[in-house]
C-alpha cells in the first residue's frame, strides 16, 4: 500500500484520560506504516532523530510529530529519543506539552525511547544518541535495516534524495558541506549529522572495530559490559566511548557553536572515516545536494504552494512559529506533504501547542 493512501486512514482517537485541558477526541490517530515482523526479509529503513525534555526552545519538541510523518511519507518508519531526567518532572520541559507530542507520536506508530540522563547532559545526549542506533532494541531494528540521522527541525520533501543505491553501504548526504579536520594525527571528512544513512550492524560495528574500544578493553575497563556489542541504548554507552575521546570536553558546559556542540559531527565523521579505511571494498554513496532547501529566513511567498516542489527539504524556525503569522505560511508545507485530514490535525496540535506554552511554570 501507499504511503499516501495509507495517510488516508483515520481511525478513532483514543482519550487519555490524565491529560489536562485537552480535548483528545479532537486529536487524530493515524499509524502511517506498519512495522514488519522478524520473519521478513524485508529491508526497512528508519530515521532516528532526538530532543532534550530541558530545552527552553520548545519549538524542537513541538516538531517531533511533524518531522515523524514528513519521513514516515517517503518510505522511513521513525524513532524519536526524548533525553533528560525523567524521575524529575519538575526540572522537565512541562509535561503536557511533552505529553501531547508524545500521544501524537505514538498515534502516528513511532518508536518513542525515554533516555535517561542527568539534565546538565540532556541537551549533547540529545545529539550524542543518534550515533548509537546500532545499540538499539531487536524489537525495534534489526541488524539489516537501515538507519539515517537527522534533526527534529528538518523535513524531508523530496523523496529520491533519500532512496539506497545498489552496491552501496548507504549514504551521507550534503557530504561535503563541511571541509575537513584534524583529530589523532589524521585528516579527516567531515559528514553533517543531517544525513548519515547506514545499516543498524554497520552503526555499531563503527564502534565496535574502533580504536576507542581497543584503548578501553586495554584499560581497566576491558571486562565492562558497556563494550560488548549487546550494551544497552543508554547513556554509560554513549559515555564511556564519547568522555575517552573528547576528555574534560565530554564534562563540560555546551553552548550552541561551542567545541563540545560539534562533538557528535566530529565523533561520526571520524567513526565512519575510519571504518571506510578498513573496508575499502565497501562504497559508501557521497551525495552533493542537489536541491534547494526551504529556509526559515526566506520570504513567506516562498511558502506558497506553487513553489514547493522547487525544494529537497526543509529548515524550520524554532520558537518564532508559536507566533500565528509564522504559522499561517507554514501550513502550506503541511497541505504540500500531507493530506487535508491530517493537515488540519497538525494545525489543532498547534492551536492546543500553544495554548499550554501559557500555562507552563514560572520557574521554567
Amino acid at each position: 500500500m501507499s504511503i499516501l493512501l495509507i495517510l488516508l486512514i483515520y481511525k478513532p482517537p483514543t482519550i487519555i484520560n490524565s491529560w489536562p485541558k485537552i480535548n483528545l477526541q479532537l486529536l487524530p490517530t493515524s499509524p502511517l506504516q506498519n512495522d514488519t515482523d522478524s520473519s521478513s526479509n524485508i529491508t526497512r529503513r528508519f530515521a532516528i532523530f532526538s530532543s532534550s525534555i530541558h530545552s527552553k526552545l520548545r519549538s524542537y519538541i513541538f516538531y517531533t510529530p511533524i518531522a515523524a510523518a514528513a519521513w514516515q511519507r517517503i518510505g522511513y518508519n521513525v524513532v524519536v529519543v526524548f533525553v533528560g531526567d525523567f524521575t524529575n518532572n519538575s526540572n522537565a520541559f512541562s509535561s503536557a506539552q511533552l505529553n501531547l507530542s508524545r500521544a501524537f507520536l505514538q498515534r502516528l506508530g513511532v518508536h518513542v525511547i525515554d533516555f535517561q540522563c542527568d539534565k546538565s547532559y540532556a541537551v549533547k545526549m540529545s545529539q550524542l544518541v543518534r550515533l548509537f542506533g546500532g545499540y538499539l532494541s531487536n524489537t525495534i531494528v534489526h541488524d539489516k535495516d537501515y538507519i539515517i540521522t537527522t534533526d527534529s527541525d528538518i523535513i524531508p520533501m523530496r523523496e529520491k534524495d533519500y532512496q539506497l543505491k545498489e552496491n552501496t553501504i548507504g549514504f551521507v548526504y550534503n557530504a561535503f558541506c563541511c571541509g575537513s579536520y584534524q583529530r589523532r594525527g589524521k585528516s579527516y571528512q567531515m559528514f553533517p549529522m543531517s544525513h548519515i544513512c547506514i545499516s543498524k550492524k554497520i552503526w555499531r560495528d563503527l564502534f565496535l572495530e574502533s580504536i576507542q574500544r581497543k584503548e578501553l578493553l586495554n584499560s581497566n575497563l576491558s571486562s565492562s559490559d558497556l563494550l560488548s556489542n549487546k550494551a544497552p541504548f543508554s547513556f554509560d554507552t554513549v559515555s564511556i566511548y564519547t568522555r575517552l575521546e573528547f576528555g574534560p570536553l565530554y564534562d563540560s558546559n555546551m553552548s550552541k557553536g561551542d567545541s563540545a556542540w560539534y562533538m557528535d559531527q566530529i565523533f561520526s565523521s571520524m567513526l565512519l572515516n575510519d571504518y571506510c579505511e578498513r573496508h575499502q571494498n565497501s562504497t559508501i554513496d557521497k551525495r552533493h545536494k542537489n536541491s534547494m532547501r526551504l529556509d526559515p529566513h526566506l520570504p513567506s511567498q516562498m511558502w506558497q504552494p506553487n513553489y514547493l516542489n522547487n525544494y529537497g527539504d526543509a529548515h524550520l524556525i524554532h520558537d518564532e512559529i508559536f507566533d500565528s503569522h509564522r504559522w499561517i505560511p507554514f501550513k502550506n508545507l503541511l497541505r504540500f506533504l500531507f493530506n487535508q485530514s491530517l493537515a488540519d490535525d497538525f494545525d489543532f496540535y498547534y492551536k492546543q501547542f500553544t495554548l499550554l506554552l501559557h500555562d507552563k511554570p514560572k520557574d521554567h
